[in-house]
């Protein structure tokens, strides 16, 4: 369907307004409307002046697309974890046969040898549940 606006021609095609009839059940002036809308060819004056409005105040998403530097976490020391890491490490390093007994990470992990075999103990603390 041709269509003349402020005298130029445009072709609306039929597979358009048969699929817009279909999902949206609109009547042709109103299938006209919304391509000419979509496509750039008319434009609603209050869409435009808010818009235009949206994009100078700066309100929500940057108008130029920049990004907030993420901060990066700041973790709490966790004492009980420590503790235990500790004690287990002193003992683990007591034993007859342990070598290498090293403390990896103070919160986490300990590596040692045991004879020709190398091992690595991880503590992981669980959250609480929700209720």
């Amino acid at each position: 369907m041709r269509v003349n606006v402020e005298g130029k021609n445009i072709t609306v095609p039929d597979s358009y307004i048969e699929k817009q009839r279909k999902a949206l059940g609109l009547s042709l002036p109103e299938i006209v409307e919304m391509f000419l809308s979509d496509e750039g060819v008319r434009t609603d004056p209050v869409v435009a002046e808010m818009t235009a409005k949206a994009k100078s105040s700066g309100v929500g998403a940057k108008a130029t697309g920049e990004r907030k530097e993420r901060k990066a976490p700041v973790r709490k020391p966790d004492e009980v974890k420590r503790a235990l890491m500790s004690a287990l490490f002193d003992y683990i390093a007591s034993q007859d046969g342990v070598e290498g007994a090293e403390l990896v990470n103070v919160e986490r992990q300990i590596a040692f040898a045991f004879g020709n075999d190398t091992f690595e103990l991880t503590l992981t603390k669980k959250r609480k549940p929700k209720e």
